[in-house]
């Protein structure tokens, strides 16, 4: 499985580093402005560096998700399924795969995140109105609060059931890939599917989640998402093995 999952991270090492330039362009717009003491680039560097955050994580969503389509639609890409693994070890290794990539995309934004909070607090002596904007842009634009456990607890939430998403995604394109394998509407069936997957597991989290509150409706609306990915899972793997002879 290892080895795949090395051939996974292989197909999509390009954006990696495209994300990484951009990163670091703006990362040295954000320096910029805290050592040459502007407010105001400052705020904006922080801005755009947020939003490339969630673009990144949904950008690296959406690749993962693009090539296990064109790994079912191509005949190249077809031959993964040909390598003498079976069907839980190819999709145990693009959904882990899958799921590394998204931790590491987020893992690498909140370490970038962490770092310059620290820059900040060394340059600028009004260090309290610095913050009390970061939590009205916060709260304003994400709904979030500066405060470490909820940032925490919202993040985890945020990722897995994004991961659990990404899942559904795969599911959705396998279910169409078992009915409609040589049809060219396979693409928007896939979307068809997934939008109903989507929004039946949406009202069953929700239903279960709505009796909690505060932390713990994040715990079990963290649960839910793990169960849901560990249904889709088998799922997959079965329909590829009554489709795909390995």
């Amino acid at each position: 499985m290892l080895k795949l999952m090395k051939y996974e991270f292989r197909k999509q090492l390009t954006t990696k580093f495209l994300l990484l330039a951009v990163l670091g362009l703006l990362e040295i717009y954000f320096l910029y402005g805290v050592f040459s003491d502007n407010m105001d680039k400052t705020m904006r560097a922080v801005i755009l560096l947020a939003t490339l955050a969630f673009a990144g994580i949904f950008f690296v969503s959406f690749e993962c998700i693009m090539t296990y389509y064109n790994d079912l639609k191509t005949k190249q890409s077809y031959m993964l399924f040909m390598v003498p693994q079976s069907t839980f070890s190819v999709m145990g290794a693009k959904i882990l795969s899958a799921m590394v990539q998204i931790v590491m995309t987020a893992a690498v934004f909140g370490a970038v995140a962490f770092l310059d909070a620290f820059a900040v607090a060394a340059r600028f002596e009004q260090i309290d109105q610095f913050f009390e904007t970061i939590q009205m842009v916060l709260r304003q634009f994400f709904s979030l609060n500066i405060d470490a456990g909820v940032i925490a607890i919202n993040i985890a939430e945020l990722v897995i059931t994004w991961i659990s998403i990404v899942i559904l995604a795969m599911l959705a394109i396998t279910l169409s890939a078992t009915f409609m394998a040589n049809s060219k509407l396979h693409g928007i069936v896939s979307f068809v599917f997934f939008v109903v997957i989507q929004i039946g597991t949406t009202k069953i989290r929700t239903a279960i989640v709505l009796p909690f509150s505060g932390n713990a409706a994040h715990i079990v609306a963290i649960l839910v998402s793990l169960v849901i990915a560990l249904i889709a899972y088998p799922a997959i793997a079965w329909m590829l093995k009554k489709k795909v002879s390995l």
